[in-house]
């Protein structure tokens, strides 16, 4: 049976750094925005600070028409939603990033 793996410091790092941001988004006159490699913007619509709960990471995004659509739940241990967890953080925080500065 495999080890189970706690979210590493790196991946801590980044969610840390974004839910610092989170204040001083959800009081900017704009909505961050990502392309993500498509040709329409979608909302990065988070409000709640990002949760981590042993080797699950949650992710709470206000539904909308034009939201970017985060999973809910990510499972560091499953190789796929790692992938796309990873993507996804670099997401917020190139969006949050933009609105900030």
């Amino acid at each position: 049976m495999k080890a189970k793996k706690k979210v590493s410091k790196a991946i801590m790092n980044r969610i840390i750094a974004i839910n610092e941001m989170l204040p001083s988004v959800l009081n900017a006159d704009e909505m961050p925005v990502s392309y993500a490699g498509g040709t329409f913007p979608y909302y990065i619509d988070i409000r709640k600070p990002i949760v981590v709960s042993n080797q699950f990471v949650y992710i709470t995004e206000e539904k909308g028409g034009n939201s970017y659509g985060f999973e809910k739940r990510y499972n560091v241990n499953n190789e796929g939603q790692l992938d796309e967890l990873k993507y996804d953080l670099s997401i917020i925080k190139r969006a949050f990033n933009k609105v900030i500065k």
